[in-house]
């Protein structure tokens, strides 16, 4: 296995592995989980060699944690793999090879500087957006968290679960992360807000302007390390529940949905109204069309991380 160079832990070079020519099933998913496996075996003798691997049918989970520990955190992510999968037919889906991979870090300093290396910019500045979990699509899909935050195992595992088995999906970050969050209310008891409802709505009608709009659409707001970051999580989650009022022409949306545009052709086409129309809803009038014209910096398409 080749590893890259430019990381502090080990990490392989995916792009360069190779799956057996006309494999069945079977063979590609027993191949990409050694692959995984080998990666992990790696990475826990980088971190310490109180790191032990441990497997279910569907996961890998490297950490620290108990034996029992270990058991629960697993039997869990299989019993919400399996509701994610019913509460969002036609939208998540179990696709590609390879057991699932979850990083529980023993310290927030361990899982920042693991996702250094996806968000650079911010690394070089010191500021990352908050976060207590996170789903990493890149070369192998795998999600991290901090031991610290086992307290909140479940709606971690619910939210970046969710992500998991939607990044078949060029979905823009805001129905990525829309239907995350709502997945996550509905399987685990929503966590007591931060602030009133009125306080939100003042926040919100503070924040978003034709400027910071077009941070949403594009993603990139998610990657604030202000209440940027928190507001587009709950206007992500306002918009999917209104989107979702009829369920099959939601369906048909999020199947068309893509990070180029914000989602607006598919929402037109399926849903019948321009994205716009879900910000009027809830901001009020304004210029809250995308217009990715002006997305310099590019497109985030979610799926990397939880409160």
């Amino acid at each position: 296995m080749r590893w890259r160079t430019s990381t502090a832990m080990p990490v392989p070079d995916w792009d360069s592995l190779q799956a057996p020519a006309e494999a069945l099933d079977a063979e590609l998913h027993s191949f990409w989980s050694s692959a995984a496996r080998a990666w992990l075996e790696a990475l826990a003798g980088a971190l310490g060699s109180h790191y032990v691997i441990a497997e279910s049918a569907q996961f890998m989970l490297l950490s620290t944690l108990r034996l029992r520990e270990r058991r629960l955190a697993l039997e869990y992510a299989e019993r919400t793999r399996k509701r994610v999968l019913e509460v969002l037919p036609g939208i998540a889906q179990d696709a590609g090879y390879g057991k699932t991979a979850i990083l529980v870090f023993d310290s927030a300093q361990q899982y920042y500087e693991y996702i250094a290396r996806i968000y650079p910019d911010s690394s070089e500045h010191g500021e990352f957006a908050f976060s207590s979990g996170m789903f990493i699509d890149d070369g192998y899909g795998h999600f991290v968290f901090v031991a610290d935050e086992l307290r909140q195992l479940e709606t971690i595992v619910a939210h970046e679960l969710t992500h998991c088995l939607m990044c078949h999906l060029p979905l823009p970050a805001w129905v990525n992360e829309g239907i995350a969050v709502n997945t996550e209310h509905r399987l685990c008891p929503p966590q007591a807000s931060l602030f009133t409802a009125d306080e939100l709505r003042n926040k919100h009608t503070a924040f978003w302007n034709e400027h910071t709009i077009q941070e949403f659409w594009a993603g990139k707001s998610w990657l604030r390390p202000d209440d940027g970051n928190l507001l587009s999580y709950d206007l992500a989650k306002t918009f999917i529940n209104l989107a979702a009022q009829d369920w099959s022409a939601f369906v048909d949306f999020v199947n068309a949905a893509n990070n180029a545009d914000g989602a607006e052709a598919a929402a037109l086409e399926h849903l019948g109204y321009p994205v716009a129309h879900l910000a009027e809803a809830v901001l009020g009038t304004g210029r809250w069309a995308p217009d990715p014209a002006c997305w310099r910096d590019g497109v985030e398409r979610g799926q990397f991380r939880a409160r």
